[in-house]
């Protein structure tokens, strides 16, 4: 039978590769620190006259950027994921029922605490009740934890779509990409800060990544969040 401490290595593998990749993106990102130029187009007066001119920024990337960023972001998850797993383990050995199906067992995030309500116990039925109470006290919903959730929809984003640092335009491997293109999502594009409501507070990274840069600091504070979280639970894992 395995101990608390094997089986709290055995989830923190994937934390610790999540911040290899974390590390890994700082790198691929150090090329490309602020604008690599600057974009200049014609608007129209609104309050009539002549037009004006208006001067923006064009950033430029490589797409192992957007493939590292989702790389870290789903090992943070799977993380929690494995936490859940190891949960369950442990209360099926001291004899609590499990019927569910094994492969349905994930770490329950939602988006409302009714949701959450709903569908734990399909996710971590088996799981002994102090450790299904301590889930219940990190409210993982949207309103309840917004860094949880945060993770659970990037995570859920990065099977559809590129994740790149800032919402303006950019060229990426020689081709032009407009903010709303469909092909990624920007951290700080205006429908995804509404919906996954990304930090705005300044990077805990000494790398400053482009001014206004969300990926960075948002990965280091996951990545802090979901350690935290797993060392809390090593009570529940004995």
């Amino acid at each position: 039978m395995l101990s608390a401490d094997d089986r709290l290595l055995l989830v923190r593998v994937k934390v610790e590769r999540a911040n290899k990749h974390i590390a890994d993106l700082e790198d691929a990102c150090r090329p490309f620190i602020g604008p690599i130029f600057k974009t200049l187009s014609v608007q129209a007066n609104p309050e009539g006259g002549k037009p004006r001119l208006k001067i923006g920024s064009m950033n430029i990337y490589t797409s192992d950027i957007p493939a590292i960023a989702g790389d870290a972001i789903h090992n943070l998850k799977s993380a929690l994921d494995h936490l859940a797993f190891q949960l369950v383990s442990v209360g099926v050995e001291s004899g609590i029922e499990r019927r569910g199906r094994w492969e349905d067992i994930q770490f329950p995030i939602a988006y409302s605490s009714d949701a959450y309500e709903s569908r734990k116990l399909r996710y971590v039925e088996g799981a002994r009740r102090e450790a299904i109470e301590a889930i219940d006290r990190l409210k993982p919903y949207k309103d309840g934890n917004p860094a949880l959730w945060r993770l659970y929809k990037l995570d859920n984003t990065d099977k559809h779509s590129l994740i790149f640092p800032i919402g303006q335009d950019f060229i990426m491997d020689g081709i032009s990409f407009k903010a709303h293109d469909p092909f990624f999502t920007a951290l700080l594009a205006p429908e995804y800060e509404e919906k996954v409501n990304l930090s705005r507070e300044p990077s805990v990274s000494d790398l400053p990544i482009g001014q206004g840069n969300a990926l960075l600091p948002t990965l280091h504070q996951l990545a802090e969040l979901v350690s935290n979280i797993v060392t809390l639970f090593r009570p529940f894992l004995e």
